[in-house]
């Protein structure tokens, strides 16, 4: 089950440092940066216009599977 929160999640153990990754879309102007939680879970946090919008928390899925969502939702697809 996907976790959309409106807030920053304080849980958050790494914010694409390192062996995360940071998407963009000039066209968009949106962004995303893939995060691990403090329990192991995967998700990423959604900006526009460098303005955080939300965090989206996809637990007990791949940080592969993650990022096709970051990149899908910084495309303007979802």
């Amino acid at each position: 089950m996907i976790e959309v929160t409106p807030y920053h999640r304080k849980d958050i153990e790494y914010l694409s440092y390192g062996k995360l990754h940071h998407f963009r879309n000039n066209n968009t102007k949106r962004s995303a940066h893939t995060f691990v939680t403090l329990q192991g879970a995967y998700g990423y946090r959604c900006f526009t216009n460098q303005v955080f919008k939300q965090d989206v928390l996809v637990p007990n899925k791949s940080i592969h599977f993650v990022e096709d969502l970051a990149e899908i939702w910084v495309n303007g697809l979802g």
